[in-house]
């Protein structure tokens, strides 16, 4: 379903966007005992297609797993990463993914 009310915006290395949910998130813990978490948002408006993989480490990312359910309105804030060739963002096929500093469930969306 594509929205008008989706956007994304950048400032520096600033990213924030709306969108929605496409996965279940993916669930690791690195050998440090880290915990990683990936899931992609698909951010497209009227006519386009943009998804973005998103990562997220740490406490946060285990708050943030609480909401994350595929379908759910999301907002999203933190700072682009480029992709080396050839690598992909949690099967998405992109040139960037966004590195979250904070994840938020949209409400009345």
């Amino acid at each position: 379903m594509n929205s008008p009310s989706r956007k994304v915006g950048v400032a520096g290395n600033r990213i924030e966007l709306d969108g929605r949910l496409v996965n279940q998130p993916e669930v690791r813990v690195t050998p440090a005992g880290t915990p990683v978490i990936r899931f992609v948002v698909d951010c497209s408006a009227s006519g386009e297609e943009l998804k973005l993989g998103i990562v997220m480490t740490g406490d946060p990312a285990l708050k943030a797993k609480e909401i994350l359910k595929p379908g759910r309105q999301v907002k999203v804030s933190g700072r682009l990463r480029a992709l080396k060739a050839g690598i992909k963002s949690v099967g998405v096929d992109a040139g960037f993914e966004v590195i979250a500093e904070a994840v938020e469930q949209e409400e009345g969306i």
